[in-house]
């Protein structure tokens, strides 16, 4: 094995040994001692591939958002319509009743973040990437039928967004809140069409927003 390889191989070693610790402890909690001893390295090999803590989360985070936005790529290359519109929050919905830990430490850090300006930037950014993708899957949804959405696609992408983090939230406090009908609202909310005087004001709003990214 290269030295390359090597480092590579160690990283990859370290990130799944940190997603577990961070998983089963949350972020607070997980220290570097104990994602060392996870990953069977010294602290040394683990500062030679990140620098801190939240270096590690956010790599964890990167490689999520690029999973999830290839997903929700592959379902807008095979579905259309109303399919489409349902199976995108259908897939969020699924992925975090399966690992609902994540959810957690993903809210966790975002609270911790927003008290350290430089990782509030760097989550930030990550986070737009999120909103771009889904922004970037509606608009086409759109563009495919001929109309325009009746708010912009990356209101749609937000409100996504915040309704999936609100729904989760509730289910912690009561379960029964399970049963919230998450994707038949997003789906109604993303199929609806503007009127043909929004339309043009629609369009040049979501204009002057990618000219401003």
């Amino acid at each position: 094995m290269s030295r390359d390889e090597q480092v590579e191989r160690n990283r990859r070693l370290v990130l799944e040994a940190a997603r577990r610790v961070f998983l089963a402890r949350g972020y607070a909690s997980a220290s570097l001692d104990a994602i060392a001893e996870e990953a069977g390295f010294s602290k040394g090999v683990v500062y030679s591939q990140f620098d801190s803590k939240a270096d590690m989360f956010l790599a964890l985070l990167e490689a999520r958002i690029s999973e999830r936005a290839e997903q929700n790529e592959q379902l807008a290359e095979q579905l259309g319509g109303r399919q489409l519109a349902e199976a995108v929050p259908a897939l969020a919905l699924s992925l975090r009743r399966a690992e609902p830990e994540w959810m957690q430490l993903v809210m966790e850090f975002r609270l911790h973040a927003a008290r350290v300006p430089e990782l509030n930037r760097r989550y930030a950014q990550l986070h737009e990437r999120t909103v771009d993708g889904l922004a970037s899957v509606y608009a086409r949804l759109h563009e495919r039928a001929g109309t325009t959405p009746r708010y912009p696609a990356r209101v749609l992408a937000q409100l996504e967004l915040a309704i999936s983090r609100g729904a989760f939230l509730e289910e912690l406090a009561h379960p029964g809140a399970a049963d919230l009908p998450v994707t038949e609202i997003m789906s109604d909310l993303v199929l609806q069409t503007a009127p043909p005087a929004a339309a043009a004001a629609i369009q040049s709003a979501d204009g002057r927003e990618s000219d401003a990214r």
